[in-house]
């Protein structure tokens, strides 16, 4: 086979009929003056032939030429059958539409509130200026400035670098509450 100038894909595809025509007659001229080329074209039919299907029965014949329509006529079919669920229901819509247009001022006019209708909020008075600026004076307060005061622990003691989340539970414990006596 070396010495063949046609490789085993050539000729695989000679015997499958898969060559351009060009192609093919090189390949038959070839296989005139080659036998073992020839026997290996051979070989490849005889593989081919075994896995060939065969021909289809004229019944089968008959469904695959009818396929095509019978296809188109379910198509069509399901097609009419969605295209009058669709009407059914946008009459049934529009019917419902028109029901609750002529309906529904009246039946709104008739209902009447079981529960006399009051504002959910009551409107307040005013605060007073006095109570606002007691408001204003309570925001700006420091409310741990009246715990500190109150208590022993005096911030210039402490340590540059210790801070309030490192006092002790017990600190914190024996702070008076400002409104407390001491």
């Amino acid at each position: 086979m070396s010495a063949c100038p046609h490789p085993d894909e050539t000729l695989t595809l000679f015997a499958t009929g898969a060559l351009e025509p060009e192609e093919a007659a090189r390949v038959r001229a070839h296989l005139e003056s080659c036998a073992t080329c020839r026997s290996e074209v051979e070989a490849c039919h005889a593989v081919l032939g075994l896995a060939a299907l065969p021909p289809p029965s004229p019944r089968e014949q008959t469904v695959l030429a009818a396929l095509p329509r019978t296809t188109v006529g379910a198509w069509r079919k399901s097609q009419v059958h969605l295209a009058s669920r669709l009407r059914t229901t946008g009459a049934l819509l529009a019917a419902a539409a028109v029901v609750l247009l002529a309906l529904g001022p009246v039946v709104l006019h008739r209902v009447t509130p079981l529960v006399p209708r009051t504002p959910l909020v009551e409107p307040s008075a005013s605060p007073s200026e006095e109570s606002a600026s007691e408001l204003e004076q309570w925001a700006l307060t420091d409310p741990l400035s009246d715990v500190l005061e109150a208590s022993d622990v005096d911030l210039e003691d402490l340590e540059a670098d210790e801070t309030l989340a490192d006092l002790e539970a017990e600190d914190f414990l024996s702070i008076p509450n400002p409104g407390e006596s001491l």
